[in-house]
């Protein structure tokens, strides 16, 4: 996106023609820098404890030490070392000034969060951990390598197995001979996103993203407006647990978000959710109350307009999506959650509603007349009259999203900001028969033949 950033960023909701038709916003750019994201980071680095604490006494890394903390490659029997080769501290100072993006995510993110969790949970991982460094180094703390920050040990990356050395030392992730979890890191970390809170002019300052490893059903609430507990029903079966402070992000949530299921990765089982979420965005701004995500520019990338859905109750059995009938009438009942910075307005303003198949002009909703503000959750229920499909088993995709009407239009959260899409919940639906995949999919019109199910 080529924003530039500006003071006195003005957002305008909505324009109205002569018509009185909602129009998306423009996006109005600001005028002059105000946070400029650091490139390095120094770290008192110590000697850690199996758990990644500092030992008692404190002691730090200096050159030729092998101990846990100080490297990965350690040679001390019962610490996590790697066993293939001891290689001491790497560095000449202690603190060591490093590359946030080169050196100090890529030890530090495989060490909070390990590379067999989902993908989108370890690119919000590194999204958070990243916000939490820059948060650190703008209060101008004095940041070590232990628990009580984000562990950093040297090496870590390189240790991922097989140990593999990297060879564009200057910028590991654009090497040739990167394994698999490396190249899972370097993945993630790759978006070089922040997370920011605030009032203008200083909207774009990092904010304090803590996170923890996990919660059963809640998160709690931290000294921060942002650190609001929220509702966590996805954590409520398989491995669920207490597990950490509970403030801010929950890595084995993430893990279950990303996945759709309430077990937090593979290994752990399967057991699964009615909704996942296919987006870094939607796990950060469900976990950090009114917040927004910025570019490595500081552009502001996320709309102020939100919402994810934390469950969908279809009503059936085993709440999959029915095979629907075009002379019956069916339910669906949505828990949402409002995850963006405005309160959504009372009396019925703010719905969920769906495309798919307007073309028949039939449709209902049950609309909260309360406001919901940043965090809060409640249900949504619409009520579906699937059309007369062109032949038995036509599935149509629905896209159910949150709308915001004004003078009785209403327009979808993926819509109001343009340059700033929202996500849909997306799901198909099979009428008057069960579906044959190699049909194409039914949105308002037949689609041409290359937009099958796939």
């Amino acid at each position: 996106m080529n924003l530039r950033r500006h003071f006195g960023f003005l957002i305008l909701l909505f324009l109205f023609n002569t018509s009185r038709a909602i129009v998306p916003q423009a996006i109005v750019a600001r005028s002059s820098l105000t946070y400029s994201p650091p490139s390095q980071i120094s770290v008192w680095m110590y000697w850690l404890t199996p758990d990644g604490a500092r030992r008692i006494p404190y002691t730090l890394c200096a050159s030729g030490h092998t101990t846990w903390g100080c490297t990965a490659f350690c040679d001390e029997s019962g610490y996590p070392c790697d066993w293939s080769q001891t290689i001491a501290y790497p560095y000449t100072t202690n603190p060591a000034t490093v590359s946030i993006e080169t050196d100090y995510l890529l030890d530090v993110l495989p060490q909070e969060m390990g590379t067999y969790y989902h993908p989108t949970a370890l690119q919000a991982q590194a999204i958070a951990a990243r916000t939490y460094a820059y948060w650190h180094i703008n209060q101008g703390s004095a940041i070590n390598n232990s628990t009580e920050f984000q562990v950093f040990i040297p090496y870590k990356f390189e240790s991922l197995y097989p140990a593999t050395f990297p060879d564009n030392t200057g910028n590991p992730c654009a090497s040739s001979n990167l394994n698999t979890d490396q190249r899972i890191v370097c993945n993630a970390v790759a978006s070089q996103y922040y997370i920011s809170y605030g009032t203008s002019p200083n909207d774009d300052l990092p904010a304090f993203t803590e996170f923890f490893a996990d919660a059963w059903g809640q998160t709690a609430s931290g000294s921060q407006p942002y650190l609001l507990g929220v509702e966590d029903p996805i954590s409520t079966g398989c491995d669920a647990d207490d597990d950490g402070h509970g403030r801010g992000m929950s890595q084995d949530g993430a893990g279950r978000w990303a996945r759709g299921n309430r077990c937090s990765h593979t290994g752990a089982g399967d057991d699964r959710w009615s909704v996942r979420w296919g987006h870094a965005e939607q796990i950060l701004t469900h976990y950090y109350t009114g917040i927004h995500i910025r570019d490595r520019d500081g552009n502001r990338l996320t709309p102020e307009y939100r919402w994810v859905p934390l469950e969908v109750n279809w009503h059936t059995p085993d709440n999959r999506v029915p095979i629907m009938y075009h002379d019956r009438s069916y339910e669906v009942t949505f828990r949402v959650q409002n995850s963006g910075t405005i309160t959504w307005p009372g009396t019925g303003q703010v719905y969920l509603w769906y495309h798919g198949w307007e073309q028949t002009k039939r449709g209902g909703e049950v609309r909260s007349l309360a406001a919901l503000e940043p965090g809060g959750v409640r249900e949504e229920t619409v009520i579906l009259y699937p059309p007369v499909a062109p032949h038995p088993g036509t599935p149509y995709r629905l896209r159910f999203e949150m709308f915001l009407e004004v003078d009785d239009e209403g327009i979808g959260f993926s819509e109001i900001e343009r340059g700033r899409p929202w996500y849909t919940y997306d799901v198909v639906v099979c009428v008057d028969g069960p579906c044959a995949t190699y049909l194409p999919l039914v949105t308002a019109q037949p689609l041409i033949p290359d937009r099958r199910i796939r």
